[in-house]
């Protein structure tokens, strides 16, 4: 594995961990003042996320996709068409 494909893997592990944060945050307040600066928030860093899978060789790019595989699917399933 090359270093920048680590240094990216990192970045989206790191990532990862700040939209849990979120993720349980917006559901501990789906109707606070909060909720929308989070789910912006959470959707940019998406955003992020999947551009650096995108900068990824392509056996990098299936382990990053297997690690956001499960918050992915719950932030997709419960918060993409809650704008």
């Amino acid at each position: 594995m090359y270093i920048n494909d680590k240094i990216r893997l990192k970045k989206v592990e790191i990532n990862i961990l700040l939209i849990q944060e979120h993720l349980e945050s917006m559901q501990r307040d789906p109707y606070g003042l909060e909720f929308e600066p989070w789910h912006k928030e959470v959707d940019s860093i998406w955003k992020y996320i999947f551009k650096q899978i995108d900068c990824m060789k392509p056996d990098v790019q299936k382990k990053a996709l297997e690690h956001i595989r499960e918050p992915w699917t719950s932030y997709a399933s419960h918060y993409v068409f809650s704008k």
